[in-house]
C-alpha cells in the first residue's frame, strides 16, 4: 500500500526549537493539538529541535512538553517525522509518530499530482560529512556519550552554541545544488526537502525540486493543496 499526501497536509521544516530564543514551534504544536488549525496530516521535515537524540535523557527532558504534544497529535492524525542532522534515533522517543530515519530517506508519497520523494535533505555530501552523520547516529556512540552526559553538560554546551547560529542565510547558486540532487533519482515528479532553509523551487530534468524554508526563519509553514499551483502553499504562523 502506497503512502499518500492528503490535501490539507501541513509541512514544517527546520524549526530548530531550543526553549530559549526559538520557541514558536511549541506554540504551533499546541494550536494543531487543540484543533484550532485544520490539518489532515503533519509532515515534520527534520531539525525540528536544535538537539533531540533518542537515548539522551537531557534533550528528551528538555523538550518533554513538545514530545508529549506530538504524541497526542499522533493519536488524531498521521504525523511523519523525518529525522534530520539535529534530531535522530527518534524511534526511542515516539510511539504515535511515524519516524522516518535517515537510512529510509528519501521515501515516496503519492498524490494524484504525481510522486513526491521526501527527505530531510542532508543525504549525500562529502566523505567527511557522511562520516559525521553516520557517527552521530550510531546507537553505541550515543549510549557512550549519554554516560558522560549524565548531568547534561555536553548537551547544554551544544545547545548554547547553537543558540547563536545564523539560520537564515541565502545560499548562492543554490540552483546548482538542486540540480545535483535530482541526479540521485532515475525518475521523479517532485523532490521535497528541508535542511537548506532556502524556500525555493526549480525544475530540472522534468523533476520539480522543492526546498522548504525554515520555520525558524519567520514561522513559514506549507499547506499542501492538489487543486492549486504551487501545490505547497506557503503560510506564516505567528503567535496570536
Amino acid at each position: 500500500m502506497s503512502l499518500k499526501i492528503k490535501d490539507g497536509a501541513l509541512f514544517v521544516a527546520d524549526a530548530h526549537e531550543n526553549g530559549k530564543n526559538r520557541t514558536l514551534f511549541s506554540k504551533l504544536l499546541r494550536r494543531i493539538n487543540s484543533g484550532e488549525a485544520n490539518v489532515t496530516q503533519l509532515f515534520l521535515m527534520g531539525d525540528m529541535f536544535d538537539l533531540l537524540v533518542g537515548g539522551n535523557k537531557t534533550t528528551q527532558l528538555l523538550f518533554q512538553d513538545e514530545i508529549a504534544c506530538l504524541e497526542e497529535i499522533g493519536l488524531k492524525i498521521d504525523v511523519f517525522y523525518f529525522e534530520g542532522n539535529h534530531d535522530f534515533n527518534l524511534s526511542k522517543v515516539f510511539s504515535n509518530v511515524k519516524v522516518i530515519p535517515l537510512k529510509k530517506q528519501p521515501i515516496m508519497f503519492e498524490n494524484k499530482c504525481g510522486s513526491f520523494w521526501l527527505a530531510h535533505g542532508d543525504l549525500g555530501g562529502g566523505f567527511r560529512y557522511r562520516l559525521y552523520t553516520a557517527l552521530i547516529r550510531n546507537p553505541f556512540l550515543v549510549t557512550i556519550l549519554n554516560l558522560f552526559d549524565s548531568k547534561g553538560l555536553i548537551s547544554y554546551s551544544i545547545l548554547k552554541k547553537l543558540e547563536k547560529k545564523e539560520l537564515c542565510i541565502k545560499i548562492e547558486n543554490f540552483e546548482n545544488i538542486a540540480a545535483n540532487k535530482v541526479l540521485f533519482y532515475s525518475e521523479c515528479d517532485f523532490i521535497v526537502e528541508g535542511h537548506y532553509h532556502q524556500d525555493k523551487s526549480f525544475i530540472s530534468k522534468k523533476c520539480t525540486y522543492v526546498n522548504l524554508g525554515a520555520f525558524a526563519c519567520g514561522g513559514k509553514v506549507y499547506m499542501f493543496d492538489s487543486k492549486s499551483k504551487p501545490y505547497f502553499k506557503s503560510l506564516i504562523f505567528s503567535e496570536p
